[in-house]
């Protein structure tokens, strides 16, 4: 009977390995971030995305929740970057085409630019 039982339990064991949390950490001149994942792996749509974003220059922070930046869902679903609202304000991060690993920090209020940096994601 016990030997009926053992795949079942290695399959709920190893279900947990597929639930993939990353951090990844932003370095730029005026900012630096962590930017929590926390969906399953191999989802490209994922609400459940959180931002720790420090101003370097008086070292003032905000913690926010947002999503990934998406487009032609649900067809191809091409990943765009990451973005995050606090009322008239979105932080959003894209990559850059200035070279691999450095990403493009967006901040806007309304609509309007109001700052912007360029670093590193690792």
């Amino acid at each position: 009977m016990s030997l009926y039982i053992l795949p079942f339990v290695i399959i709920i064991a190893f279900s947990n390995f597929t639930y993939a949390k990353s951090i990844l950490n932003f370095h730029g001149v005026k900012f630096k971030a962590v930017i929590e994942y926390d969906c399953d792996e191999g989802n490209l749509t994922c609400d459940k995305v959180f931002l720790k974003s420090t101003n370097l220059k008086d070292n003032s922070f905000i913690e926010l929740k947002g999503a990934t930046i998406n487009t032609n869902c649900p067809d191809v679903c091409d990943f765009q970057g990451y973005g995050f609202e606090n009322g008239k304000y979105n932080y959003a991060f894209y990559p850059s085409l200035k070279g691999n690993d450095v990403w493009d920090y967006i901040i806007t209020e309304n609509d309007n630019f109001i700052a912007q940096d360029s670093g590193v994601m690792k």
